[in-house]
């Protein structure tokens, strides 16, 4: 990874508008989202460490790896198990074969080994995912072997399916030769594959512009190493919007409360409005209403009245009645118990209690009452002793008639608290709840109140006997219960039109209070946040531009040779703003106009911009993988492209692997004839998806080859000679034609496609030996001649293989491709 002159730990010691604030935050959001958040509840202060420097330190590099063969077996079109064979070093091979015959099979089974996934399904419907076993073969596995640095054996990762498994249920493992498994994970490839990914199929070329400016930002911005900068300017960016947002909530709330305080006309509202207006939204006032509100402790006098009004008791008629009763029944017993020998007998036992209670304190003495000396001595002690319980026996319907009167008498006194009755009507009288001054503010006249409160007291003490009481209860009871309830009702009524405002606030004050302490507490440090976010904003884009800057450099380099002929030029690459808003920028022109990168450019010309991002990207020093593959780059690239193509591949081939796989012809005939090494692997496939590989050589002599396997083929019919023999030959000839006059007019210049437009406009094989020999395919009367000219036996060839089908041939067929031979490596060489 590129280095840079100052990290961010550097740049923010060396500000000099650092001030102990926001700076701080800066080093709490490197840190994470929880030191950061611990900062602002607690005010510790982070350690001033490097994240970079703390990452390099403790992440283990992972060693550089190159591929040294692929085995598929039972994927995709591949059935038997093919291994293709890689050269393990820098250098370029193409894979080619025709559509359907198993060639992205090996690369699609190499990324999802790999990666786990493949482009081509990453992001589509299940369907795409149930075809990834071939028809023809049950058992499927994949295998890649890796020459990785420091181990003197290859390593091979290796993932299998059961035969009824689907995709997801592979077992993959990793092995170093002669040492124990291990899990993939242990080759620490992981963070790698996500920020230099070494694969670039064919779908991930055709869109990866089509992801949109964020994805494409996400995957540059990644093998910048400023991932810390990024998590820490989002984490500043979510702490900021999350105190805005809560103060704004507040603040909403605030203004919901002071219009339903503004409809409660008492002192405390009017406080609360006027404490909750200020700037601080006077949340200490708040806090003080809601304590004294809780406990009762409230200012408002008016309040305390109502509510010691609404509490005044008075009791229910039946209760009244039951008293009456209970002093009427009392009484007659008292009556009943006077006219008997019990109520005698309760008296003299009374008196005889008193005797005993005298000579047990006092001793033997004389009668107290008579004066006979020695009356009172042990002897009467016991025998009055024994009379008392007598007495009292027969005393006891006297004592229960007592006892009821008692009873009867108490629940008079408790039928009204008018101790309680009388200082809440004297508070009430004092203080009235203003109202209406007319009524005292209840509707209610509380001298009715006063004068049944007396007349009640007034009666109690008057009453010589139970009767009385009972008749004064029964007359003086019902006016005032009657005058209770009515005062007690109206106090009720006006509390409740009170509480039916007011009661409804006090909770929404005690939520918005804890609400809104939090909230003004967070808005203290939005400030400082919002510094923090741009002085990191504005340092990441320094330091991610210091570190861009190779990787555009290369990119435009690249897109230089992939745009031969094009009239647009990529000015500019760049990376701008984050978050939400990040994205990549193309700055192009056409013809020295600007305009919009994906606006103005054809699909062969995306892929070569892809093209142009994708290398550099994966071919950072600091990739662990030394290779990179990329499948079927050629399509929709216009011919002269693909020169262009084949000279970046070239270059990036000369410091790591690179395996191409390509359908297209052109590739490996452009690397043939721009002399650029390469190995050539073709893939063929044949029926029950068996496929095999060769090494491929170049069209002439793969024909001839072709030729002379069939012209040594022992007991061949003559007339399958004669048509096929000839016929391969040809090819080769044509080949050989068609290579010297791409080399000859590409090599002045002239544009790809005139040229391809002018070999697919020639129909014979004199005419494209015209243009080969003379530059023109008007004189291919000349052809003969010409090449009589330069000796009989040239001559013969070319006439045989053109006419070889119509005709006999003179002498065996393998001096006939021997012949052909000569003659193609001859116009292969024409200047």
């Amino acid at each position: 990874m590129p280095g840079t002159p100052l990290s961010i730990l550097d740049r923010l010691t060396a500000d000099p508008k650092a001030d102990g604030t926001w700076d701080v935050l800066v080093l709490a959001a490197l840190e994470g989202p929880q030191a950061l958040a611990g900062y602002l509840d607690t005010s510790q202060a982070p350690k001033r460490s490097d994240p970079a420097k703390a990452d390099k330190q403790t992440t283990r590099e992972p060693q550089g790896a190159y591929l040294k063969s692929i085995t598929v077996e039972g994927f995709r079109g591949i059935g038997n198990s093919t291994t293709l064979e890689l050269p393990p070093g820098p250098g370029l091979t193409l894979v080619v074969g025709r559509n359907g015959s198993g060639k992205s099979s090996f690369a699609e089974g190499l990324e999802l080994l790999v990666t786990g996934d493949t482009y081509r399904w990453a992001n589509r419907t299940k369907v795409w995912r149930e075809g990834w076993r071939n028809l023809h073969h049950k058992p499927a596995s994949i295998e890649a072997e890796f020459h990785i640095e420091g181990e003197t054996a290859p390593t091979a990762i290796v993932t299998k399916w059961e035969d009824d498994a689907d995709l997801a249920g592979a077992k993959t493992h990793a092995q170093t030769h002669g040492k124990k498994q291990m899990n993939v994970a242990d080759l620490g490839w992981e963070a790698a594959l996500q920020t230099y990914r070494p694969f670039l199929s064919y779908n991930e070329l055709g869109s990866m512009l089509d992801d949109g400016p964020s994805k494409l930002f996400d995957a540059l911005a990644a093998i910048l190493g400023l991932e810390k900068e990024a998590e820490a300017l989002e984490t500043l960016a979510e702490a900021r919007r999350v105190r805005e947002k809560a103060h704004k909530e507040a603040a909403l709330k605030k203004d919901e409360l002071l219009a339903k305080l503004k409809t409660l006309d008492d002192d405390r509202s009017r406080s609360l409005i006027e404490a909750m207006e200020k700037k601080d939204w006077g949340l200490d006032a708040v806090e003080t209403a809601l304590v004294k509100g809780a406990t009762g402790n409230t200012t408002d006098s008016d309040v305390q009245t109502l509510r010691q009004l609404a509490n005044l008791q008075a009791p229910q008629q039946a209760a009244v009645a039951t008293v009456v009763h209970d002093l009427r029944e009392a009484q007659k017993q008292v009556t009943a118990s006077a006219k008997t020998l019990a109520a005698h007998s309760k008296d003299l036992a009374d008196l005889l209690d008193q005797a005993l209670k005298f000579h047990t304190k006092h001793g033997n003495a004389n009668c107290p009452i008579c004066g006979k000396p020695g009356a009172l001595d042990a002897h009467w002690h016991e025998e009055e002793t024994k009379r008392v319980l007598s007495l009292r026996q027969l005393a006891l319907d006297a004592t229960k008639a007592d006892q009821a009167a008692n009873e009867a008498r108490k629940k008079v006194q408790q039928l009204f608290n008018t101790e309680a009755i009388a200082a809440t009507l004297l508070r009430y009288l004092e203080t009235p709840p203003a109202r209406h001054p007319e009524d005292h503010g209840l509707g209610t006249d509380p001298k009715d109140l006063v004068t049944a409160l007396d007349s009640w007291r007034t009666g109690l003490a008057s009453s010589p006997d139970l009767d009385a009481l009972a008749a004064h209860v029964e007359s003086k009871a019902p006016p005032l219960i009657a005058a209770v309830e009515s005062l007690r009702t109206a106090a009720q009524t006006e509390l409740a039109k009170r509480e039916d405002r007011s009661k409804p606030v006090a909770p929404l004050l005690a939520a918005w209070l804890t609400q809104a302490t939090q909230a003004q507490k967070g808005n203290t440090a939005v400030k400082p946040l919002k510094t923090a976010e741009a002085w990191l904003k504005e340092q990441a884009g320094s330091i991610r531009n210091e570190r861009f800057a190779p990787i555009k450099e290369k990119a435009q380099q690249i897109w230089s040779q992939l745009r031969l002929q094009s009239n647009v030029a990529l000015e500019d690459i760049r990376l701008t703003g984050s978050a939400a808003r990040r994205s990549v920028d193309l700055d192009v022109t056409v013809d020295g106009t600007k305009g919009p990168a994906l606006g103005v450019i054809s699909q062969g010309e995306q892929n070569a911009l892809a093209l142009s991002l994708f290398i550099p990207r994966a071919t950072l020093p600091g990739s662990p993988f030394r290779f990179v593959v990329i499948d079927d780059p050629v399509q929709s690239m216009d011919p002269s492209r693909i020169d262009g193509l084949a000279r970046a591949l070239h270059e990036t081939a000369s410091q790591r692997q690179v395996v191409v796989f390509t359908h297209d012809d052109r590739l490996p005939e452009a690397v043939r004839r721009l002399a650029i090494p390469a190995t050539v692997i073709e893939v063929m496939r044949r029926e029950g998806s068996a496929v095999e590989l060769r090494t491929a050589k170049d069209p002439v002599s793969r024909y001839i080859e072709d030729a002379m396997a069939v012209a040594r083929t022992d007991g061949l019919p003559p007339q399958a000679a004669k048509r096929v023999v000839p016929g391969l030959c040809r090819l080769a000839v044509d080949a050989a034609c068609t290579e010297a006059v791409r080399r000859r007019r590409l090599g002045r210049g002239e544009p790809h496609a005139g040229v391809e437009d002018l070999l697919a406009a020639q129909s014979g094989s004199k005419a494209l030996a015209a243009l080969a020999l003379f530059d023109d395919a008007e004189r291919a009367g000349d052809v003969l001649p010409h090449l009589n000219k330069q000796g009989k036996e040239i001559a013969d060839v070319f006439r045989m293989v053109n006419e070889g089908a119509h005709q006999e041939l003179p002498g065996h067929p393998v001096d006939l491709v021997r012949g052909a031979e000569r003659l193609a490596q001859w116009m292969r060489t024409r200047p």
